[in-house]
């Protein structure tokens, strides 16, 4: 078994500077990974017709070697909430499927792979939920103390750790730890390259 650990950053200015397409996000592996650079739009030629792109990841600052990238199709029974992820070739690599921006109580990520294969992730696991329930009376008292202390701070979050498996009791192809606003990926599981396209989209929907 293969595990890439990863975080989605914003990038430096001296990227920003050096970047040949409008860079919004990198992608950092641990232990000497390859570094993959988020940037908005689709490399070109690359979106085809009837679809409206979202991002592209690169390999390099200069934006010559796609790694991979993320269109919205346009009508059809993937559209709506639906995004497709495509490798540089524009063949498909699988599709996401993003909660409702009404969603407030454990919203519902979907990665579908390859022979109908669906990987559900909620907002906060079943555990981090429990033990966040077992310890709100502390972390009421402990706001309670900031503010009346005027200190500003807040310790109050909602749980955010998500996991994506396919069922219940089945082993994880993709966490997100919420303290460390790490992600963990079982390669032997999910493509890697659509591990990063969730992970941005996750991300960038406002994930703590």
């Amino acid at each position: 078994m293969s595990v890439v650990s990863f975080q989605v950053r914003p990038p430096s200015e001296q990227e920003r500077r050096q970047a040949g397409f409008k860079l919004q996000k990198v992608i950092r592996p641990r232990r000497g990974g390859e570094t993959v650079y988020v940037g908005h739009g689709a490399p070109a030629g690359g979106s085809g017709a009837g679809a409206k792109p979202r991002f592209a990841m690169y390999r390099d600052l200069a934006g010559r070697e796609t790694l991979g990238f993320v269109v919205r199709p346009v009508g059809g029974q993937s559209s709506g909430g639906r995004l497709s992820v495509l490798g540089p070739a524009g063949e498909e690599l699988g599709e996401l499927g993003t909660p409702a921006k009404s969603a407030r109580w454990r919203p519902r990520w979907e990665i579908k792979v390859p022979g109908d294969r669906v990987l559900a992730g909620h907002g906060g696991t079943l555990t981090s939920w429990v033990v966040f329930l077992l310890l709100s009376p502390l972390w009421l008292v402990l706001n309670l103390f900031w503010a009346v202390g005027g200190t500003g701070d807040s310790a109050w979050s909602l749980p955010v750790r998500t996991a994506w498996r396919q069922g219940v009791g089945s082993p994880a192809a993709l966490k997100y730890h919420g303290m460390s606003e790490r992600y963990k990926v079982r390669t032997d599981r999910l493509d890697v390259r659509l591990a990063y396209a969730q992970a941005v989209v996750h991300r960038s929907q406002g994930t703590a």
